[in-house]
């Protein structure tokens, strides 16, 4: 990364798989790509052809992968500082797992199924390893290069022996019991580097100098040396931009999945339930966001988002008990293949038998979602989810039994944002009383995700959605 320059980065990351024929000159290679001038995307790493998947306003420090997880550390003086996401693959949504760690991290990666960064504040830049589940930064050590991160650097992503690091013209492996860096040897021919991955048994760097136009090299693991491959294109405002994070694109994962509505305290008490139903082991992040788009603390896991780890055929719950007043919001996970649960929430009313409703996972990337509700005698609740990184309107319609249309509404909602009603409550609405029919949600722009509620009383149950792309 070059010194003197702002390293904003603008994220947003959608899973993208492309297959690629096979070519007798090289394996066909495909990563995810990361540029200073804010765009990301997919690269085709032998050609350089780039294709923009999308925008976010958040600066990162890397992007790397863990078991069938995308992740990004956000870097720089802003409140958000050191903090860890995942990125959820279907929206380009970033979920905060845990809190920010105060500490500017300038490079960011994997290895050997660890998260590591380097921190920009020691003269010879401090190693650290990340916990993906709660966010939290342990201090290994010194690289001891002599070198301060000024100039072009960058930590490797998924090689698969040793954790390297790349700073200037010159590319190190670092111990990652001390932090002490090697010098494997020198890139030449001036070329500096600020993204490392491998792929497919190659490691494969984004060449930000001498630019222009930015490439991708290869380098030797042995020598260092790097060899050009290809010159980057389609990349928007390529002369001006650099490349912050490549990481090997991820073929295991199913669409993005959101619980709707997950809330405890106050009566209420909510879970999540995982099973493994392949004979591979996975892990995956799971978050919670609060209605205000916020990061949602479950007190009983001491943050706002966990690591779920499932052993082949293996079951996991996450349990969010009731105590102290109410807190509620949604929770986004995104299911290696093979992974499937629901959740569950239960209300306790003093003195009534407690009532329970096994709740269905929603899709995270429709544009549209439709119920059946029944108002005779009943009341009909719905919980809507925003999970795009834009504002969206939600226009609800509902039609009666023979199809006619007895209603329409507006419901803005802002980026990550929640909202949760009484359906006839809202304006527009209130003609479904006594009634029975249909509700359709749908966004313009973005994504929509919604849960139906049906109460009788204190007696509930949830309704499924049909979600349409």
């Amino acid at each position: 990364m070059s010194s003197g320059r702002t390293k904003i980065v603008f994220l947003s990351i959608v899973i993208g798989i492309f297959l690629l024929g096979a070519s007798s000159v090289a394996k066909a290679a495909t990563a995810y790509m990361a540029t200073g001038g804010g765009a990301f995307g997919t690269i085709d790493l032998n050609t350089g052809v780039f294709t923009q998947l999308g925008l976010t306003n958040l600066p990162v420090a890397g992007l790397a992968v863990v078991g069938t997880t995308l992740y990004a550390n956000a870097q720089g003086t802003g409140n958000n500082r050191g903090q860890l996401y995942s990125v959820n693959p279907a929206t380009g949504a970033l979920m905060s797992i845990g809190s920010p760690t105060g500490i500017d991290f300038t490079a960011f990666g994997s290895y050997g199924g660890t998260l590591y960064a380097l921190d920009h504040t020691s003269a010879n830049a401090n190693l650290y390893s990340i916990n993906s589940s709660t966010g939290a930064a342990t201090l290994i050590g010194p690289t001891n290069t002599g070198q301060p991160l000024a100039g072009y650097w960058a930590l490797s992503t998924n090689s698969e022996t040793a954790l390297y690091f790349s700073l200037n013209s010159n590319l190190y492996t670092l111990n990652t019991s001390t932090g002490q860096a090697t010098v494997v040897g020198g890139l030449g021919g001036g070329i500096q580097v600020g993204a490392i991955a491998e792929v497919g048994g190659v490691l494969y760097a984004g060449q930000d100098s001498p630019q222009p136009p930015l490439k991708i090299v290869t380098l030797n693991e042995s020598t260092g040396a790097a060899t050009v491959l290809s010159d980057v294109t389609n990349s928007p405002g390529s002369n001006a931009s650099y490349i912050y994070g490549l990481a090997p694109t991820i073929q295991t994962q199913n669409s993005a999945e959101i619980l709707p509505q997950f809330c405890f305290g106050g009566g209420w008490y909510s879970a999540l339930y995982f099973t493994n139903l392949t004979g591979t082991a996975v892990s995956f992040p799971v978050s919670f966001v609060s209605d205000a788009g916020t990061p949602l603390t479950v007190p009983a896991l001491g943050g706002s988002a966990t690591n779920v780890s499932l052993g082949p055929h293996g079951t996991a719950i996450i349990e969010a008990p009731n105590v102290g007043s109410l807190s509620q919001g949604y929770a986004g996970f995104t299911l290696p293949s093979g992974v499937y649960g629901y959740g569950v929430f239960r209300h306790s009313v003093t003195g009534l038998p407690d009532q329970e409703a096994v709740v269905p996972f929603s899709a995270a990337n429709a544009t549209s979602n439709t119920l059946t509700w029944d108002e005779t005698n009943l009341i009909t609740a719905v919980a809507i989810v925003n999970p795009s990184p834009t504002a969206a309107t939600v226009a609800v319609t509902l039609w009666d039994e023979n199809g006619s249309t007895i209603g329409t509404a507006s419901i803005p909602l802002q980026p990550y944002n929640k909202t949760e009603a009484v359906l006839h409550t809202l304006p527009g609405l209130s003609g479904m009383v006594g009634q029975r029919g249909g509700a359709q949600f749908t966004v313009s722009a973005g994504n929509v995700a919604v849960l139906g509620l049906r109460a009788d009383g204190p007696a509930l149950t949830s309704i499924p959605t049909t979600n349409l792309q």
